[in-house]
This record gives structure tokens, sequence and C-alpha cells, in this order.
């Protein structure tokens, strides 16, 4: 088969959580604690993502070229070796997400070699805006189109979490929900089990995702907290619990029925609600990221008065922290002021817009 054959074209999006971080690894640990609530998130693909071509190669090797949303380019290579793979990936950085992908299809399918460049990113890395589980996705919808593997959604999810989590990043499922693309749904993490629902957006909603510019350390946020599974040792450890379980429950399912009757000034309450409680109950298990101490960018945004009269209200993104924060905005016009404002602000701030449309 020749490059011209083979070559395909990929993108990948990436997902912005509404409401229910962290509910998603916290959930996966009922397989050991039956007494831990489940999971739940809401998610929602965006249009912001990796663009990239793929072709297979006779020789056993991983090419990838990958275009940063700075517009730098890197580029590395790999022997489709198993165990230089697993090497690779477990020592962490930027391509271990690729070693660690591409081992997992190694260790299950006939493939030999592949290139993959990434010619173009309009995703923000490192803003919760699973940049990384998007690019695992892409190494692995890579393979399976190239080869013709086979591959559902679910299946392209599970080869690029598995492959993510042999690398330094104890990330959780929601990440890749990616691979269902841009459309919103409501995920459940009961221990093993996933299940995913499509979710009905009774009215357009008018979001501003804000990069902060600021710094966050997902790894460090992520090993403080779960420090508290799966058996909870302190009181501290069981206000995490009950954050992340039974209120997150409460949260997501209030959530779900105001977007369903797409009443969108509650759902932005609903945020505000949620990010005080974070800040209450995981704050303190890990000072120096999260809550108003650990990130102070976030808070001073959210509070920010020049915006307060165009949005319903707002939280922080992903695994939290000085990374990104969303803002649910009143209308179209509204959204675009949000913009503007930020834009000529004291912060050092860029504004992405999203919009979701109603579902028929």
């Amino acid at each position: 088969m020749t490059r011209k054959d083979s070559e395909k074209e990929i993108f990948v999006n990436g997902r912005l959580c509404l409401l229910g971080e962290h509910s998603d690894w916290s959930g996966s640990f009922r397989s050991q604690n039956d007494t831990i609530a489940r999971g739940c998130t809401i998610v929602a693909g965006i249009n912001y993502g990796l663009y990239a071509r793929a072709y297979r190669l006779e020789e056993p090797v991983l090419r990838v070229r990958s275009t940063k949303d700075t517009g730098e380019v890197e580029e590395c290579e790999y022997p489709m070796d198993e165990n230089v793979l697993i090497e690779s990936a477990k020592r962490g950085g930027f391509w271990s997400y690729a070693a660690g992908v591409a081992y997992v299809i190694a260790t299950e399918f006939e493939v030999k070699g592949l290139y993959l460049d990434n010619y173009k990113t309009t995703l923000p890395l490192k803003k919760g805006l699973s940049s990384s589980a998007a690019f695992c996705v892409l190494v692995a919808r890579a393979f399976n189109v190239c080869y013709g593997i086979g591959l559902t959604q679910r299946g392209e999810m599970r080869i690029a979490y598995d492959g993510e989590r042999l690398t330094p990043s104890q990330c959780g499922r929601m990440d890749q929900a990616v691979a269902f693309g841009t459309t919103t749904v409501r995920m459940i993490y009961d221990g093993d089990l996933l299940k995913v629902e499509r979710m009905r957006v009774g009215e357009t909603l008018y979001m501003v995702l804000v990069d902060l510019k600021a710094s966050k350390d997902t790894v460090e946020i992520l090993s403080k907290l779960q420090r508290a599974y799966p058996i909870a040792q302190t009181e501290a450890d069981r206000h995490l619990h009950r954050l992340l379980g039974d209120m997150n429950l409460d949260i997501t399912d209030r959530a779900t029925m105001y977007l369903a009757e797409g009443d969108m000034e509650k759902l932005g309450r609903l945020m505000s609600e949620a990010q005080e409680m974070f800040d209450e109950m995981a704050g303190p298990m890990c000072p120096s990221q999260l809550g108003v101490r650990g990130s102070p960018v976030l808070h001073q945004l959210l509070s920010y008065e020049p915006i307060q009269e165009y949005i319903y209200g707002g939280k922080g993104v992903g695994s939290q922290g000085d990374g990104s924060a969303q803002f649910v905005c009143k209308s179209a016009e509204a959204q675009q002021r949000v913009c503007d404002v930020l834009h000529a602000s004291e912060f050092d701030v860029s504004c992405m817009t999203v919009t979701l449309p109603k579902t028929t």
C-alpha cells in the first residue's frame, strides 16, 4: 500500500467538563471500596482540537510531528518495540503519551509503523481541556484508521485511556470523552464500568473559556486528592468523598435537568455553587494549587465586577487550579462582551467562545 493510499485526515477535539470534575477517578475506586458513590460528569466536546494526517509505514517505527498551539514544532521517533515504548511512557513528558498508546496498540494488534503529522493545534495545552487525552486519542485513531483495525469510539477511548495510564499522568476516564466528538454527554463511573448518555440541550448555551496564562500542576493536584482514596482516613478525606460522591451526584442531576429545560441562568448559578463547594472541601487537600490561595488568578477572575452583568456564573475547568475558567453568558452579545472586557482588562488572559447548540 502506498502512502497516498493509506494517508488519512484526522481531527480530534478537546472537551470541556461543565461539572463533576475528579469524580471520574473517584468513582473508579468503587472496585476497591463499594461505599464510595458513583462518579458523574457532564462533558461537552468543543470545536478546538488537533488536526493531523497519518499514514502507514512498512518499517516498524512511530514517527510523530506535533505543532503546538503556540506554533512550536517538535518531532519524535520510537521503534515499535514494546520494551522501548513502555519505558518511554513511564519516563513522562509530552511524548510519553504517544509511546504509551503505541505500546497498547503494539501488544494488541498486528501493526508495523506509522507516521503522524499533527500539523495544526487550536486547543490550548495544559489548560484543563484534555489536550493530553486528545493527543492519546489522536494516536489511537491514527493507528485505527490507517490499519483498518475497526475500533469503535469506545474502543479508541479505551486504548487511549490505557496508554495514558502508563505515563505518570493519573487521569480519569472522563478525559477520553474527546473520542465522542463535539457532543454533550453525561458519563457515569461505577468501578470499572462506564456508562455514557447523550444529553438534551434545551436552549443554546453561550460560554466563554478563559486561558488564565498562569500555572497549574495537574499531576500534583491528582496526587494530593487521590491520597484520600480508596479508604478515607481523616475528616478531610471524608469531606472529599462526600464532595465527589453524593454532593456531586446532586449537582450533576440538577445540571442535567437545567440543560434539558434550557434554563441557563440556573446552570450558571449551579456552577458558582459547585466552585464554592470545591474550594471549601477540596482546596485544603492541595492548598498550593487549589482554593483561593492556590489559584488566585482564577478567583480574581470569577469575581471580576465588570463582567458580572453579562454572566450567570462560572467556575474553574478540568482539574481546577490556575489553568482556565468557564463562564455561562446571558446571550451571544454578552458572550462577546465578556471577551472584549477581559481582553481590555489588567488580566493577561485569552478568551475562546464556545457555543453548545440546542438539540432537536
